[in-house]
């Protein structure tokens, strides 16, 4: 039994969701372009814009070799996909290098602003290497609302964003710090700040 229990959707909109064969290794798990293994009933966000739904089917039909992933689709176009969840299997080798960002992502930059793009269940890039004293903007590209939150830095704590919104925060200690959005399960990035 699979059981998806979301928020941030629109509140009255009508949602699909479906389990996907992971596709390609070296590719990030939610775009890797699986095929379609099982659909789960269609369902309507509540005025919370919150749904919880149930399905019961064989585990063996759910997952390829190397995992899965439920993508959320909006009923009226499933080309949308608010909503994206990889899971892969235990001991899987292609777990690390698929959510590994490109080598220039993490490359150290200038002491400028820095943008990371908040889309729908991701953040753009996962990881980010920055020297201290640099100031990061999450700027909210998606359709459904987010925030950026961590555990380890009491005032990294954006307000809810919506489409267009923007939430800054300048990075002054070394080290690597992990935030997340609390609407959205698994997603989450890092930002290492280096010494000048």
């Amino acid at each position: 039994m699979s059981t998806l229990t979301l928020r941030g959707l629109t509140p009255g909109r009508a949602y699909v969701a479906h389990y996907h064969a992971l596709g390609k290794a070296a590719t990030e798990p939610c775009s890797s372009q699986g095929p379609v293994t099982l659909g789960f009933p269609a369902f309507k966000a509540n005025a919370r814009g919150q749904a919880t739904v149930v399905l019961r089917a064989d585990s063996a039909r759910i997952a390829g070799a190397l995992g899965a992933y439920v993508n959320v689709h909006t009923a009226s176009d499933l080309t949308v996909v608010p909503l994206c969840a990889a899971l892969l299997k235990t001991g899987a080798a292609p777990a690390t290098p698929a959510t590994a960002p490109a080598p220039t992502a993490a490359t150290p930059v200038a002491a400028a602003p820095v943008t990371v793009k908040v889309g729908d269940n991701v953040f753009q890039p996962t990881s980010l290497t920055v020297p201290a004293g640099t100031t990061v903007t999450w700027l909210h590209t998606g359709q459904i609302t987010h925030n950026v939150l961590s555990l380890t830095v009491a005032d990294l704590k954006s307000p809810d964003l919506r489409p267009g919104d923007k939430y800054s925060y300048t990075f002054k200690t070394p080290g690597t710090y992990t935030y997340y959005c609390s609407y959205h399960d698994g997603m989450s990035a890092t930002i290492t700040v280096t010494n000048r």
